[in-house]
């Protein structure tokens, strides 16, 4: 957990206060801030604790507690962030070479109640409610009531938060079953079936536009029949902090970098063969092993098949083409935003002993 909390805070702060002792008083962690390559040793330093220790499974009464897969793939995710491709390829490839999860569930079912804790699921917080829980209840995850539909009725749903863009719909390939599976398009009730006619309208064009974004996000949407019996906001859902698909597009991207093309596209296939499904005239396979015709095509996959997960500004980052690719989309993105400013309330309180990021 230590692990994964300071990957959070040094791929979003950079540098921050390493605290690894007991905090008895606040001032014990008044501490100026740490490298990034230091914090990143902590990390691997815990990490490599952890896949020691952790069981590859658990019975059915401790799901959702965390295993060696989760530890080694969050380890993969740390190496990916640092573009450490030798590491970040040992440590996807021995998850996926360990034959633990699978891909057996359909796209269109990962994101539901019935998709939780599924093949895929390889770190998967738990949220649970019940018949008592009211519109002000305290419990569960804020997951999807921040990211629910801000609307009137029965779509007031939530804040409306992380919303995709026109360009987000446009990036799927026609006829990819992702982009019904990520993007919420407009229906007129809870009741009414999903047709072509009422999901091809995004809801940025319909009765519930909104100046935010063209699509909410499905894969934050809930289950309208649990929504009356326990609260609108979905605190029940469980959050899926990493999904096996992740570490094969982990494995792809690490073997390509590394010359390995003929691996990487295997990872690859396996991802969008998952993401076809039955049907077989969408997304073929991408034949090239072509080192930077694979490199596209793996970063747009992390791209649909990740869409609306929490990672995809952090890829931006590390590839290098954040200011690129966000100033095209209009964002006034500038190169000290790869870094978010520490708080100020934060600085204010350690009485000069943190200092500000740079350019802020």
């Amino acid at each position: 957990f230590r692990a994964y909390c300071y990957f959070n805070l040094v791929r979003a702060f950079g540098e921050v206060p390493l605290v690894t002792i007991k905090v008895v008083e606040a001032s014990d962690a008044n501490v100026p801030k740490t490298t990034a390559e230091k914090i990143y040793e902590q990390i691997d330093k815990d990490l490599t604790e952890a896949e020691k220790c952790l069981p590859l499974r658990w019975d059915s009464d401790y799901t959702g507690r965390l295993t060696w897969g989760a530890a080694r793939s969050l380890h993969a995710r740390t190496y990916m962030m640092r573009n450490d491709w030798e590491n970040m390829y040992t440590a996807s490839t021995d998850v996926v070479n360990s034959g633990i999860y699978n891909l057996n569930t359909p796209v269109d079912k990962v994101f539901t109640v019935e998709g939780e804790n599924c093949g895929e699921s390889i770190f998967e917080l738990q949220c649970e409610s019940t018949d008592a829980m009211k519109e002000d209840g305290s419990i569960g995850s804020q997951f999807c009531q921040v990211q629910g539909v801000r609307g009137a009725g029965n779509w007031d749903l939530g804040w409306g938060w992380h919303m995709a863009t026109t360009l987000m719909g446009k990036a799927y390939e026609p006829g990819d079953p992702r982009k019904n599976a990520t993007l919420l398009y407009f229906r007129h009730s809870d009741d009414e079936p999903i047709t072509e006619e009422n999901t091809n309208t995004p809801y940025g064009e319909s009765p519930v536009s909104t100046a935010m974004g063209a699509y909410f996000n499905k894969k934050a949407y809930t289950d309208p029949a649990l929504r009356r019996k326990y609260t609108r906001m979905g605190f029940w859902v469980n959050i899926r902090l990493i999904r096996y698909p992740d570490v094969l597009l982990m494995a792809a991207e690490s073997a390509n970098e590394k010359g390995l093309m003929g691996e990487a596209s295997g990872y690859l296939e396996q991802v969008r063969a998952h993401a076809r499904g039955t049907l077989t005239n969408v997304l073929p396979k991408v034949e090239s092993l072509d080192q930077s015709v694979l490199r596209e095509a793996i970063r747009h996959e992390r791209r649909v098949e990740l869409g609306l997960e929490p990672d995809r500004f952090y890829d931006l980052v590390r590839w290098g083409i954040a200011q690129e690719v966000l100033q095209a989309a209009g964002k006034n993105y500038q190169p000290k935003n790869a870094l978010l400013p520490l708080p100020q309330t934060e600085i204010d309180k350690s009485n000069g002993v943190l200092v500000q990021n740079p350019d802020y």
